[in-house]
Formats: structure tokens, C-alpha cells, sequence
């Protein structure tokens, strides 16, 4: 069983770095679109004004859910290094490997998640819980 786990741990290693990889792929591609948007003569037309603001604003938000998601896989590489990653950071229990399939960069396990996502509900927050 814990072969079983190591080698599953390891696969879904190799999925965060190709992520991650993409999306510094997607990350460049999105900025060199944003500054060429960025750097365009613009006509006074107000609907086109309104266009490129649009393009931008979404151009802006693409990059900052990539950075988002960049730490969140560079903080399971750094657990992966310290030798804790798949494992919840409140209880240390280990977080199963179905949850880590579906989301490698979980940093809690199931029932920690839901009673966090409870909490936050409770009090208003609209934080995340991995």
C-alpha cells in the first residue's frame, strides 16, 4: 500500500510540474497580448475604448488566477522537498490520493476542508480552503 501511495504521489509530482509548465506557457503568451493590447493607438470611439478595457481587465484577471494557481503548486513542490506533501496541515492525517488527483495542491484533507468551508460560511468569509 505505501508503494502503491509513493508511486501515485509521484505521478501526480510529474502532473504539478507540467501544470505548472503550461501555465507559464499560457502566462507568457497572455502577457505579450497584454502589453501589445496595452501599447495600441486608440481610436475615440467609446465601444472601442470599452473593448480594449474589457480585453485588458480580462487579460489581468487570466494572469492573476495563473499566479494564484503558480503558488499554490509551488507550495506542494516545497512540501514535496520537506517530504509532507499529501498530508493535511491541520490534522497531519494523510489526504487521500482521490483527492489529491482531483486537486494535487490540496493542503487539507476532506473532513478539514469541509468543517473549514462551514466555518468560513458561518462567519461570512469567502476564503478557499484546499
Amino acid at each position: 500500500m505505501k508503494r502503491s501511495r509513493s508511486r501515485e504521489l509521484r505521478r501526480i509530482r510529474k502532473r504539478l510540474l507540467e501544470r505548472r509548465a503550461a501555465i507559464l506557457d499560457v502566462n507568457r503568451a497572455a502577457r505579450k497580448e497584454f502589453n501589445s493590447l496595452s501599447t495600441q493607438d486608440r481610436g475615440p470611439e467609446y465601444e472601442e475604448n470599452a473593448q480594449v478595457a474589457l480585453a485588458d481587465y480580462t487579460l489581468y484577471k487570466l494572469l492573476d488566477t495563473q499566479m494564484q494557481e503558480l503558488k499554490m503548486i509551488d507550495a506542494a513542490q516545497t512540501q514535496i522537498e520537506e517530504g509532507t506533501f499529501g498530508r493535511c496541515i491541520e490534522c497531519d492525517r494523510e489526504i487521500s490520493i482521490e483527492r489529491l488527483r482531483a486537486l494535487p495542491y490540496a493542503l487539507l484533507c476532506q473532513e478539514d476542508a469541509r468543517r473549514r468551508e462551514s466555518e468560513q460560511l458561518a462567519s461570512g468569509a469567502s476564503l478557499p480552503s484546499l
